[in-house]
């Protein structure tokens, strides 16, 4: 007996004609649509993201971007079919070869993902002021998140007893403060070399860039899903994203996580005000800062939670900003070797 669900589903797929044989739901999102002439996947999204989603598949398709899954038309022309709050679009169901986990070792999906950003990228104008604006502004920020932590350490230690989570802050301070000057010290490098060049790139960014979002077919070829969040940004934004959910797990020492770097840097090779910029972000650990804000906050307003949550979330941030701290650090030290190879060589 079918389900409601699957009746509003068949509903839908009959406005494209397709007859399914197997209704399939593969996530609260997304169902797989089997059917005599292939398999479908049918995906729901928010609907006032609908025409955003439209604008950069159609956008990358006319360009030429091959790594895109192409949406299909109702038989009255649409590409999208709306509810009051929701919209659905049909797409190719693109069968994925290997787990996973196996395919973490793949570095596809960075050739693919600099092919993307050089089909798309643009130079654009960068006045001073802004620039200028900019920077003050995010270093302000970063100083005041330095000066809260050191101040929430000199307050821990004034007492005789700290909570368990303040333990976990005091015991993890030094290491986090070095990630936010070394955070900030890529941010001074990004200034000193934005202000000669006057000029950012922009391109089309996946917005959500992952191995979940990314799948191989029979014959290798890869292809990004899920380009709800795709927009113009700087393109090493879809790196920075990338590393911040990848590393998100327990204390690693990721050379792929370098070698991907490289793998799409060689595609497309970002300018040295690009590369400081992104180090700068990828350092940045605002997971930690954040739980560590959320804390105080939950503290002023007398509002605190099980601090076994705190305590689990802290150490968790904490190890995300370990596992960078050894990428970035290794992707610094490989450019900056690069630098001096370059420059003995034009000497």
């Amino acid at each position: 007996m079918q389900t409601t669900n699957e009746q509003y589903a068949e509903s839908i797929l009959r406005q494209y004609g397709v007859v399914p044989e197997l209704l399939q739901s593969y996530s609260h999102n997304v169902w797989r649509v089997g059917t005599k002439e292939g398999n479908y996947a049918l995906k729901k999204i928010d609907k006032n993201r609908a025409y955003a989603l439209f604008m950069n598949i159609h956008s990358l398709s006319q360009r030429g971007v091959s790594s895109v899954v192409p949406i299909y038309k109702t038989q009255q022309g649409f590409y999208f079919i709306e509810n009051q709050t929701d919209s659905y679009y049909l797409m190719p169901w693109v069968e994925h070869q290997e787990e996973r986990e196996a395919d973490f070792k793949d570095s596809l999906m960075f050739k693919e993902l600099a092919k993307l950003h050089n089909i798309t990228v643009k130079e654009k104008d960068y006045e001073l002021d802004d620039i200028t604006s900019f920077y003050e502004k995010t270093k302000i920020d970063w100083r005041q998140d330095e000066e809260r932590l050191n101040q929430f350490v000199d307050d821990c230690e004034k007492k005789i007893y700290m909570s368990p989570f303040e333990l976990q802050v005091c015991s993890f301070a030094t290491e986090i403060g070095s990630a936010l000057r070394f955070a900030l010290q890529k941010l001074d490098s990004w200034y000193d070399e934005i202000k000669e060049a006057k000029k950012h790139r922009t391109a089309i960014t996946h917005g959500a860039v992952s191995f979940h979002h990314f799948l191989k077919d029979k014959e290798g070829r890869g292809y990004f899903i899920s380009w709800e969040k795709a927009r113009k940004a700087a393109p090493a934004n879809d790196l920075i994203a990338f590393y911040h959910r990848y590393l998100r797990t327990y204390p690693m020492f990721c050379d792929d996580c370098v070698d991907w770097y490289f793998e799409y840097s060689n595609a497309f090779p970002l300018k040295d005000h690009e590369k400081a910029l992104a180090l700068a972000y990828l350092a940045y650990p605002r997971q930690f800062i954040s739980v560590l804000n959320k804390y105080i906050e939950e503290k002023r307003l007398k509002r605190r939670k099980g601090e076994r949550k705190h305590v689990t979330h802290i150490l968790e941030s904490y190890w995300l900003a370990k596992n960078i701290e050894y990428v970035a650090g290794r992707i610094s030290q490989i450019e900056e070797q690069k630098k001096m190879q370059s420059t003995q060589s034009s000497s």
